[in-house]
């Protein structure tokens, strides 16, 4: 098992101005970066938090989950996203086991990551991504 420490908070957002507003405010927390994701998909700002990020995701447009989860359950936490060693063993070793994945292999994520994400049923209820933080932490097999 490679997973290091929770990465991020995947938390959707409708208005990510209003939410980086309120998280600045009621928090006194400061967006380290803001990344358009995917074309035109999503727009992501990066909060710091200790060790943990918060990742507020605004959906722009159909065509992602986090579109569906924004649709069908509003603003909230969508995902926890955890660090690995080896994101290329860790996701063989998922597959290997059966666990319910959405992810064939890793894609590119935000933020220059790789990333894989397993399905809500895997973590009992939980949408779970597992995370490299740069593309040199990709071993391929």
């Amino acid at each position: 098992m490679s997973v290091k420490k929770l990465d991020h908070i995947g938390i959707i957002v409708s208005d990510l101005d209003r939410a980086i507003e309120t998280y600045e405010n009621v928090l006194g927390l400061q967006v380290e970066r803001i990344e358009d994701y995917g074309g035109g998909l999503l727009l992501i700002a990066f909060i710091p938090l200790g060790e943990v990020q918060l990742e507020l995701i605004q959906p722009l447009k159909p065509g992602s989950a986090a579109w569906d989860f924004l649709q069908s359950h509003g603003e909230g936490i969508e995902h926890l996203a955890f660090a690995v060693d080896d994101l290329q063993m860790e996701w063989h070793r998922v597959l290997t086991h059966n666990i319910p994945v959405t992810d064939t292999e890793p894609r590119p994520g935000a933020g220059n990551t790789q990333i894989c994400f397993l399905k809500r049923e895997a973590l009992c209820g939980v949408l779970g991504e597992f995370v490299a933080s740069s593309v040199q932490e990709i071993r391929k097999t």
